[in-house]
């Protein structure tokens, strides 16, 4: 996969925002992400993740996040409310030189605002320290609460599509967002 960024310093930067803190995730976070992104309202807006979701999957999955941090190829932080995980944030290669961005929070902290605030802690790294300068992403049709986040942010819609839900067994409709490091800057009055 090609390198769409490069860490500054070689290393994993620890964002953090008001109430939230985005760090690497670490291997004893396995039982807390399969508890949180195996729930079946989390896991079936999410592709790939299977449901169930097993432990092995989520430790095979924070074992390759360090190589992938390192290979520029996906850099996912832990969603940290104090000292609870709460869900995961990423920036990564989608193929076809196209830098995407995707998250999911646990259900039980939904209507927070915890997942604006992660994706604006992470727009900023992006856009202004990684100098990505477009982020697609998709989500399911019927993942509304996700819509409206990626909409405060300054997204815009482009297109519908459909794509296959691993945890619901089926192709599902899609929609697909946008947003240009310019948009961002605009969006921050930094033009």
């Amino acid at each position: 996969m090609k390198r769409v960024f490069t860490l500054p310093e070689s290393k994993q930067p620890v964002l953090t925002t008001e109430r939230l803190t985005l760090r690497a995730f670490r291997h004893e976070d396995a039982e807390r992400v399969c508890k949180l992104a195996g729930d079946w309202e989390v896991a079936r807006m999410m592709a790939p993740v299977p449901y169930p979701y097993p432990v092995s999957s989520a430790e095979d999955w924070i074992s390759s996040q360090p190589q992938n941090a390192l290979d520029g190829t996906d850099l996912t932080f832990a969603i940290w409310l104090k000292e609870t995980l709460i869900g995961s944030i990423n920036i990564e290669n989608r193929g076809e030189d196209t830098t995407g961005i995707g998250y999911w929070i646990g259900k039980n902290y939904w209507r927070n605002g915890y997942a604006s605030e992660a994706v604006a802690e992470t727009l900023d790294y992006a856009f202004g320290v990684l100098g990505i300068n477009l982020l697609l992403t998709e989500l399911f049709a019927d993942n509304h609460g996700s819509a409206r986040v990626l909409e405060k942010a300054g997204f815009v819609f482009l297109c519908e599509k459909s794509g296959w839900s691993e945890a619901r067994q089926e192709t599902c409709p899609k929609r697909e967002y946008r947003l240009t490091q310019e948009r961002w800057q605009a969006q921050k009055g930094l033009l």
